[in-house]
């Protein structure tokens, strides 16, 4: 089977999800107050009303073959560390996807900041969530495409575990980000527009379950080497 790619760019009609956007504000299971809920409420708005989410992605055939590396047939990306392997290690399929809110995005969390570092702050939680939706919906599209029983691993980013950051740049090359969607990644590994998210989802056959792991393949934090720095910890 050789390698496969698609784009899509949807107009997104999607809500965006005010129990996470209080999480990245810092809540964690307290309500916001109600001046901050209404706040969430409107800028959320704006995203949803004002941003058109776009994503593209990939499918690919994987190489075991070298011990401790995973390989996508056909392309010049590999995957390194620990994590990523125990993710991947019951999976011959991969997908990988970026997804984007595009500058529209980046230009709503500038014109709230300049309301107010609180409005800022808020705007940059709002879209962080909303990209997440954007994402949540490419990786159902992928989903439609699986065969009967199959499922997907979690989605597993670059800076995750211990694979490294520098891998979003071989991702986003295999996948012409830059000419598809307009994503595009900074000499220090930023990725532009801002609010923009990889993803590396493994398929998983019939009959074989993704369980109850961390994202990262971990059974828990405590057993990771990088469980003090992880980005992916909550």
């Amino acid at each position: 089977m050789c390698p496969q790619s698609g784009m899509q760019k949807r107009a997104a009609k999607m809500k965006t999800d005010l129990k996470l956007v209080a999480k990245y504000l810092g809540f964690g299971n307290k309500q916001p107050d109600e001046r901050t809920r209404n706040d969430m409420e409107n800028i959320a708005a704006q995203f949803e009303q004002a941003v058109t989410g776009k994503w593209t992605y990939g499918h690919y055939l994987l190489d075991h073959s070298i011990e401790g590396l995973i390989k996508l047939e056909g392309t010049a990306v590999v995957l390194e560390g620990k994590s990523i392997n125990r993710t991947l290690k019951r999976c011959k399929e991969v997908y990988i996807m970026v997804c984007t809110l595009g500058a529209q995005g980046d230009l709503l969390i500038e014109r709230n900041k300049m309301m107010s570092p609180t409005m800022g702050m808020i705007a940059d939680a709002c879209a962080s969530a909303f990209v997440e939706t954007i994402a949540d919906s490419c990786q159902q599209e992928i989903e439609s495409q699986l065969p009967a029983g199959a499922a997907l691993t979690f989605r597993y980013a670059p800076g995750y575990g211990d694979l490294p950051l520098a891998t979003n740049k071989t991702l986003l090359g295999e996948l012409q980000s830059d000419k598809r969607i307009g994503v595009h990644l900074t000499d220090s590994m930023l990725m532009t527009p801002r609010k923009s998210i990889v993803a590396i989802l493994g398929v998983l056959e019939e009959g074989i379950s993704k369980g109850k792991n961390h994202r990262c393949g971990n059974k828990s934090c405590s057993e990771c080497d990088l469980n003090d720095s992880c980005t992916a910890r909550s």
